[in-house]
Formats: C-alpha cells, sequence, structure tokens
C-alpha cells in the first residue's frame, strides 16, 4: 500500500492529543487493542474509515483533523477521526518498511500560505513591524516549535501546514503560524542546522537601529523610571506612600505611551510589591522587591546596549524592542488548553486572603 498521506505518519500520539484530547487518544487506543479496526480504502483522493457499527470517516487531502467528515454526528472533534488516523498508521506500519527522515523544508508552505485572507497576513506583518522576536526550536526527533511573544506554535507534521497548532483562539493557519514558517525559513537560510535559535523578525519599513531612547517619549520614560529608582533606592520602600505616589504615575504613564509593555507590567509588579509591604501582606518578600527594582533599570540599559550593539552592525542577542516589550499586547485570546495544576500559595494582608495558583501546559511546558 502506497503512502498517500505521510503527513498522518507523523502525527505521534502527543500530537493527537493536542488535536484532538487525551479521552479520544486512549479510547481509540483500547479499542484498537480490543479488536474494533475499522476498514481503511481510498476514494476521490479522500482517506475512509468504516466501522462495524456503519460509522463512516473521510478525511480528504489538504484537509486539518478537526475538518474531516464523520457520520456519527459528533459537533467538532470526536474518536473516529483519531481513530482513522491511527488505524492509517498501523496499516501503512505492516506494508511499508521505515524509510530515513527527510530534512524538514519549512519553504514549500511559503506558496499556500500565500493563499492566506488577507487579513491573517496583514496581521503578521503588523506583528513584524513591531520588530517581534521569535524563539526556534528545531532539535533531530523532536517536534519543531516556535515560541512567539504571546502564544507558541507546533509543527505535528513536516509534510502538512494543516497540522501546525498554535495555541491561540484560531488555533490554526493564523498569524503567529505564519510568522513561525518565515522565520524558520529566514533562519534556515542563514543557518541551516541548528537546534535552538533567536530569530528577529526584520521589516522592510522599519530600521531595527534606532535608538529607544531619541524620541521625546522614550527619553521621558528613561528620565521618570530613572527618578522613580533614584527614589526608592534613597529612601526606602517603607516612607509614606505620598513620597512616590506621583513618580509611579508618571514613570507608568510613559511607560504606557511608548507601548513598551514589559517596562508598564515591571512597574506594575514593584508597585504591588511596595503595596504588600504597606499592607503587611504574608507574600511580601523583600529580596523580590529588590530584584524588581534592579531589574527595571537594568532592563533599560540593556534595550540602550541591544540598540548600540545594532547600530554598529553586530547582531545583538535579543533585540531592544522585545527587550521593553515594544507593541506587545497585555493579554491573548488562548484556544481551550488542557492545563495542569502545580500547586497554590495562600496569602493575606490587613484587608484580604487569596491565593494564587500556578498551571502548566503540557504541549508547550509554559507556566
Amino acid at each position: 500500500m502506497n503512502s498517500l498521506r505521510p503527513e498522518l505518519l507523523e502525527l505521534t500520539p502527543q500530537a493527537l492529543t493536542a488535536l484532538s484530547n487525551a479521552g479520544f487518544v486512549k479510547r481509540s487506543l483500547k479499542e484498537l487493542e480490543n479488536g474494533n479496526v475499522p476498514e481503511i480504502s481510498h476514494e476521490n483522493d479522500a482517506l475512509i474509515a468504516t466501522f462495524s457499527d456503519g460509522v463512516r470517516t473521510q478525511l480528504a487531502n489538504g484537509q486539518a483533523l478537526k475538518e474531516a467528515q464523520c457520520s456519527c454526528g459528533a459537533n467538532g472533534m470526536c474518536r473516529h477521526r483519531v481513530m482513522l488516523v491511527l488505524s492509517y498508521q498501523r496499516l501503512c506500519a505492516t506494508t511499508q518498511s521505515t524509510e530515513k527522515e527527510e530534512e524538514w523544508d519549512p519553504a514549500i508552505w511559503l506558496e499556500e500560505l500565500a493563499t492566506l485572507p488577507d487579513a491573517t497576513r496583514k496581521r503578521a506583518q503588523a506583528l513584524v513591524a513591531k520588530g517581534i522576536t521569535i524563539e526556534l526550536f528545531c532539535a533531530p526527533g523532536e517536534i519543531p516549535s516556535a515560541r512567539l511573544p504571546m502564544s507558541d506554535v507546533r509543527f505535528y507534521s513536516r509534510s502538512s501546514i494543516r497540522f501546525a497548532r498554535c495555541d491561540c483562539i484560531e488555533g490554526t493557519l493564523c498569524e503567529h503560524v505564519v510568522l513561525a514558517v518565515q522565520a524558520f525559513v529566514e533562519a534556515k537560510a542563514q543557518q541551516a542546522e541548528f537546534n535552538h535559535l533567536i530569530w528577529q523578525m526584520r521589516s522592510e519599513h522599519v530600521t531595527s537601529s534606532d535608538d529607544p531612547f531619541a524620541s521625546e517619549e522614550g527619553n521621558a520614560c528613561r528620565q521618570y523610571v530613572q527618578q522613580l529608582s533614584q527614589t526608592l533606592w534613597l529612601g526606602g520602600i517603607s516612607q509614606p506612600l505620598i513620597h512616590y505616589e506621583a513618580a509611579f504615575n508618571r514613570a507608568l504613564q510613559a511607560a504606557e505611551t511608548c507601548n513598551w509593555r514589559w517596562v508598564s507590567e515591571s512597574l506594575r509588579q514593584l508597585r504591588a510589591s511596595v503595596d504588600a509591604f504597606h499592607a503587611r501582606a504574608s507574600h511580601y518578600h523583600a529580596g523580590e522587591c529588590l530584584r524588581q527594582l534592579a531589574a527595571l533599570n537594568s532592563r533599560l540599559n540593556c534595550a540602550q546596549e541591544m540598540a548600540r550593539r545594532d547600530s554598529i552592525g553586530e547582531v545583538p542577542p535579543v533585540p531592544w524592542r522585545t527587550v521593553v516589550g515594544s507593541g506587545i499586547a497585555g493579554e491573548a485570546k488562548l484556544d481551550h488548553l488542557r492545563l495542569v495544576s502545580l500547586g497554590m500559595r495562600c496569602w493575606q494582608d490587613i484587608e484580604h486572603y487569596g491565593l494564587r495558583i500556578w498551571f502548566t501546559d503540557p504541549d508547550t511546558g509554559s507556566i
């Protein structure tokens, strides 16, 4: 039997779990072990699984798994779709010898990505214009993946872009998938073999060597942050709030005017620690507050250094826009994720009780 659908042979149980859910995969494997194996056939360039109870599942060439047609009546993903893939893999495993894995070439998807809706491609280019940096992972034997500031993309198939999975609300063929493919193509053109690389997407319309503090807004943000830092270093956080309230507000407003997300979030975290000290909260830690204060100035100094290196032709380890979080949204709509709880910490101050819960996404390792 010829391998008409090589992308399906690449889908591991982990990939099928990410594309459907763990329950479907476990039940499908159990039913196959118990002998409930559907009949696999090909018709009009589509893969068809016919089950003993009359259910018929059809996956056309070029379709994603969730786009398959199934007569079971399920709204969305179902176990029959998963069993179709697993049965096809078992059938091919018994009729074909294992072939040597070919080198992955994401450039084969550029033509298909060019046919995506204009709105998707415009959103991708808008992110490039902000100087987005993408962390790329492409270790042998592992799933190629890309980590963007607010989402993660995984390529479960090296043959079909339809099985790329993003954890944003769209799930697949979104602007994040477009950027991930472009980043891999550009990175492989410069460095053919890599396992891990941080790649900056460069726009033709935005120069990356400009000074973050050359503008009036950027310079004002640095000055206000330095004033706040000096006030806290000299007077300590035990001084009355009125002594640094205005300095906090000026620095935060300046950071938001520049749209420097990580700077504004750092200011909010520092302010929360100072407020926790005055509220005698149990979750206040002096070392954490000191780290936040030191990191605030260090972030701006780092941005200045990255811009300087870029201006003299060096490739900075991290672009300055990434250091300050230029143009990064504060929130992003995510798809339904399978989160695992890592634990929680309870806290108390003079007015409230609260708790913080940590979750991880087992597909990406994000916390």
